[in-house]
């Protein structure tokens, strides 16, 4: 996956993009298909807002965005966003292809 960072009123610590890059590694074990994360941070007065927009083969691009006091947790809480979106579509992906399955059975059952 590519990570293409930018930053807004705000110098990027390096700690910060490894912390991103960690945080958005795990992201694939929900989607093996995520090709590229645009990760955008930026600071305004008292408080760090991340955002990101993950593009992904064949499907509808993923965004989030979150706010905390600092970068790390800012990210932390963008990763966990992203993670429960990601799970979401999973489960609703799978449910789609489990519920013609079920609606095969039941009609072969009932007749």
């Amino acid at each position: 996956m590519q990570i293409i960072f930018s930053a807004r009123n705000v110098e990027v610590a390096e700690t910060v993009r490894r912390r991103v890059e960690e945080q958005f590694g795990r992201l694939s074990k929900f989607e093996s298909s995520i090709t590229r994360a645009e990760v955008t941070l930026l600071e305004e007065k008292n408080r760090c807002i991340a955002e990101a927009n993950l593009s992904i083969d064949r499907e509808a691009p993923v965004h989030g965005r979150a706010e905390a006091p600092d970068f790390r947790s800012a990210v932390d809480r963008l990763s966990d966003k992203l993670s429960r979106q990601l799970k979401k579509r999973r489960s609703r992906r799978r449910d789609r292809k489990q519920g013609t399955d079920l609606m095969m059975a039941v009609e072969e059952g009932d007749g």
